[in-house]
């Protein structure tokens, strides 16, 4: 029996993990809403592809799953995941942010068995850059951490997503960074959130400013979506000071000194394709990609996000 992979969704995301998956020789399954644009996009990497959502699992023997990549449009994430697990599948890997709301991540994790493994794709986590930083900060004491995740209001404006999505953009995109930081720095014990001013689809704040502890440290945060900036993450330890400026790049200041020195990464996959994925898939293919978080982890990602943005729901 050959196992296969499946991929939902036909868009820029899915075609990410086509290449991907190609370059790995995974024989590969394309799903999406509309037939033709699914089999043209899955024809040109030698794969097939399927329209109807997740009806078109009735057409799959589901038993020759060995992964489940959920890559489609966010409102449809929580339906396509669930419809995979009640047909069986046991390995899944959802696209970030998994659903709009509570209701939707706690509806998946209603359909998970004991046997399940399911993760939520931060591919992030599997920077080289991330995984070189991770590695670097347990042989050393962390003194204190701060991040940004201000966001580029020109691109919410021209994203097209629906009011619903912008409304969580925080937890829809800005999560990157924030699920970053404390991947590394551990989950916050105390954490102290204020939010200013508003934008029409976003009214609860366009500027963050927090401060909390996690067992490993202080951290702190500052960003303003109005204004100017990037996402950036700066941990301080007894050694100096490392920054994450893009997330692709490891920069170190030594202790007592002034210069940005940028650290040698192994970072050819991250070159090669989307940064990250490779070892993402590879890891999800052999059920070992336990940097990636778990759907309970991603409900209190959401309530964390709660607080940093002022959701009310």
């Amino acid at each position: 029996m050959s196992k296969k992979v499946i991929i939902f969704g036909s868009g820029p995301m899915g075609e990410e993990y086509l290449k991907v998956l190609q370059d790995l020789k995974e024989e590969t399954i394309v799903i999406g809403r509309d037939y033709n644009k699914a089999n043209r996009l899955a024809s040109s990497y030698g794969f097939v592809g399927f329209g109807g959502g997740s009806a078109a699992l009735h057409q799959i023997n589901c038993k020759e799953v060995k992964l489940a990549i959920i890559a489609s449009a966010v409102e449809a994430l929580p339906e396509n995941t669930i419809a995979c697990l009640q047909k069986g599948i046991k390995n899944i890997l959802i696209e970030k942010p998994g659903g709009f709301n509570l209701i939707n991540l706690e509806e998946i994790k209603k359909n998970i068995k004991n046997e399940d493994y399911l993760k939520i794709a931060y591919n992030r986590r599997y920077y080289s850059s991330i995984l070189s930083l991770k590695d670097q900060i347990s042989k050393e004491k962390i003194e204190g951490c701060f991040f940004e995740f201000t966001e580029r209001k020109k691109d919410i404006d021209r994203s097209g997503k629906p009011l619903n999505f912008l409304r969580k953009w925080g937890f829809a995109n800005s999560t990157h960074v924030i699920d970053t930081v404390f991947h590394l720095i551990g989950q916050p014990e105390r954490i102290n959130c204020k939010h200013y001013g508003s934008l029409n689809y976003h009214p609860t704040g366009s500027t963050f400013i927090g401060e909390g502890e996690t067992k490993k440290g202080p951290f702190c945060y500052f960003s303003t979506w109005g204004g100017g900036g990037r996402w950036n993450i700066e941990i301080s330890t007894n050694k100096g000071r490392y920054k994450l400026s893009p997330l692709e790049e490891l920069q170190f200041c030594k202790k007592d000194c002034f210069v940005w020195e940028n650290t040698e990464l192994n970072d050819e996959d991250d070159q090669k394709f989307k940064p990250g994925l490779k070892k993402m898939v590879k890891a999800m293919l052999n059920k070992e990609a336990d940097e990636l978080p778990s759907i309970s982890d991603q409900i209190k990602l959401y309530k964390l996000c709660k607080d940093i943005f002022g959701f009310k729901e």
